[in-house]
């Protein structure tokens, strides 16, 4: 059935930068279009409020509000149970996403391209940005979309062949017909329990990425990661990765001693060559391999451009080494499975003790799964946050502080040589930051100022 954007009334729900993509793409195909925010307080654009003068509104609705309306395109940001959804749905609107709108209408291109769908608790940022660089260097026109960043209705008039989404579980709720060249879930852990309600209804979302996909990148050794019974009858390949040994699929081997990825037991690039930091970020090294080779390009050809893959920032990266002491951004680690990765992938590779520095709003994840890698790992972590009281509870060797300041002043007074001071906070930011991003670089200011301040006390100090 042909989709005509023409020939429908739309309302967009949330007017952020999901929502704004929205509705510019509706009016540039003329179709109708009006709008609400759950914000009382909201500035827009300039091409917005003149596009949606007097269409927009932040009041309750009223049961009238979606006469002659076919579709709710509902932002990622809102729940499905806000009153607004509950309120179309009774009046026989249609939900959907702005994913699921691409989705159709990427069937009505002459040559529609061709998806890969990354989903999971953690890593997908790095992933999609690693897969669409490697692409890319191969001579594969792609683009990256999604939760990365770009909306994904802006690469319908892109000249990508390929189109690399990042999803998260609240895209996929509202998605239902995204046919996808290959799909994979990178792992699950807790995460947006508060919005989803239970683990078993944040993996059930999760889960949809299978739903349409031709085939399946699988980490061998994750939990809830595979297709279920029914999405692996209709998928026509899975290709397996993981840091064991196996004769198929990506693995680790020791060749002469070192070890080393394979794929299909032959050898890639050696374990300690992969300029991204930690074992964690092997993972995600496999898993962009894996997708490559579903669109065709050979893995011994795309590791060849690794080495000029800048990492996204925020995402373990080395901010300072001063005097033996390393200090590593993770702030985009929001939920309790990014951190574990972050001190599972470093604690190998540090000579010394791991400093954590974490803390802000765990979005009502149980604290206490952190607990095992926190006594096996970290020799002390310094809090921050709402739920900073939380890690102290589960963990002796924890003290709280009111700033990053305070607790990037702490941390640096308890390091040695050898030591990393490491900010993966297993929280989400918003209670002290504007966002992730915001929180690192408070950090790696805080760190640049108290380094700066020992410099100087160590020069006049007779």
């Amino acid at each position: 059935m042909s989709y005509n954007v023409r020939e429908h009334s739309y309302v967009v729900g949330g007017l952020g930068v999901t929502g704004q993509a929205c509705v510019r793409f509706l009016l540039q195909h003329q179709a109708s279009v009006k709008a609400f925010d759950t914000r009382e307080q909201l500035t827009l654009p300039d091409d917005i409020a003149l596009s949606l003068a007097g269409k927009v509104t932040t009041k309750p609705l009223t049961k009238h509000y979606f006469d002659g309306v076919d579709t709710l395109v509902l932002s990622p940001g809102l729940s499905l149970d806000i009153e607004q959804v509950t309120i179309a749905k009774r009046c026989g609107v249609e939900v959907i996403g702005d994913v699921e709108l691409f989705a159709r209408l990427n069937r009505e291109l002459a040559s529609p391209k061709n998806v890969v769908g990354i989903t999971g608790s953690n890593g997908k940022t790095t992933v999609t940005l690693l897969t669409n660089h490697l692409l890319n260097a191969c001579g594969v026109r792609c683009i990256e979309a999604g939760n990365v960043g770009r909306p994904v209705l802006e690469t319908l008039q892109s000249d990508a062949d390929v189109v690399v989404m990042e999803l998260s579980s609240f895209q996929l709720e509202t998605t239902s017909s995204l046919s996808l060249n290959t799909a994979t879930i990178l792992n699950i852990s807790d995460d947006h329990l508060d919005r989803h309600g239970s683990l078993e209804n944040y993996i059930d979302a999760k889960q949809r990425i299978f739903d349409n996909a031709a085939s399946a990148v699988v980490w061998r050794d994750g939990e809830f990661v595979s297709p279920d019974a029914d999405a692996e009858q209709a998928i026509l390949q899975i290709v397996e990765y993981g840091l064991g040994e196996s004769d198929t699929g990506f693995a680790v081997a020791k060749i002469k001693g070192v070890d080393t990825v394979v794929f299909n037991s032959v050898p890639l690039i050696k374990l300690d060559a992969i300029p991204l930091a930690g074992t964690h970020n092997v993972l995600n090294v496999m898993a962009a391999l894996a997708i490559c080779h579903e669109l065709g390009v050979k893995p011994e050809d795309a590791i060849r451009h690794l080495n000029s893959f800048e990492s996204a920032p925020h995402r373990c990266v080395e901010i300072a080494n001063e005097n033996g002491v390393r200090y590593i951004d993770d702030s985009k680690a929001t939920n309790i499975g990014a951190t574990v990765a972050a001190l599972e992938g470093l604690a190998p590779m540090t000579q010394g003790r791991l400093i954590l520095i974490a803390g802000g709003d765990a979005k009502g994840a149980d604290m206490q799964t952190l607990v095992p890698y926190l006594e096996r790992h970290v020799a002390h972590v310094f809090a921050i946050g709402k739920d900073a009281t939380r890690i102290a509870e589960i963990f002796e060797r924890t003290t709280l502080h009111d700033s990053m300041q305070d607790a990037v002043r702490a941390a640096m007074t308890l390091a040695e040589n050898g030591d990393v001071v490491l900010l993966s906070p297993a929280c989400a930011s918003i209670d002290m930051f504007k966002n992730y991003m915001h929180r690192g670089e408070v950090f790696k200011e805080a760190v640049a100022l108290v380094l700066a301040n020992k410099s100087i006390a160590q020069k006049v100090t007779p």
